[in-house]
C-alpha cells in the first residue's frame, strides 16, 4: 500500500491547519470583545444615572444662584449706606467738635494768661 501526497494536498492541509489555528486565536478575542461590550453597556447605564443626578444638582445650583446674587446686591447696598451714614455722621460731628476744641483752647489760653498777669508773650 502506497500513500502518495501531491503538492496540492499538502497546500490544502496547510491552509486547513492555518484556518484552525486562526479560529483558535479568534475565540478568546471574541469572548473578550463580548465582555468589553457588556462593560461599555454598564458604563453607559451608570453614565445615564450620573447625568440625571448632575442635571438635578445643576438645577438646584441655578435656583440658588439667583438668591446669592440678591444677597450680594443687598450686601453692596448696605455697604454703600454705611459709607454714606459714616460721611453724614462725620460731617455732623466734625464742626461742633472743632468749635468746642477751639473754645476750650482759647479759654485755657485766657486762663493761663490771666493767672500770670499778662506777662507771657502771645504767639
Amino acid at each position: 500500500m502506497s500513500f502518495t501526497v501531491t503538492l496540492t494536498d499538502i497546500s490544502v492541509f496547510m491552509i486547513a491547519i492555518s484556518v484552525f489555528i486562526f479560529v483558535l486565536y479568534l475565540i478568546p478575542l471574541i469572548i473578550q470583545l463580548r465582555e468589553t461590550a457588556r462593560d461599555v453597556q454598564r458604563l453607559a447605564e451608570k453614565y445615564e444615572d450620573v447625568m440625571v443626578d448632575l442635571k438635578s444638582i445643576t438645577g438646584k445650583v441655578n435656583e440658588h444662584m439667583d438668591d446669592v446674587g440678591d444677597v450680594v446686591k443687598n450686601f453692596k447696598d448696605v455697604g454703600l449706606k454705611v459709607t454714606g451714614l459714616t460721611d453724614l455722621l462725620f460731617n455732623k460731628v466734625k464742626t461742633p467738635i472743632i468749635t468746642i476744641i477751639s473754645l476750650l483752647t482759647g479759654i485755657g489760653f485766657g486762663i493761663k494768661h490771666y493767672r500770670k498777669g499778662g506777662e507771657e508773650d502771645v504767639r
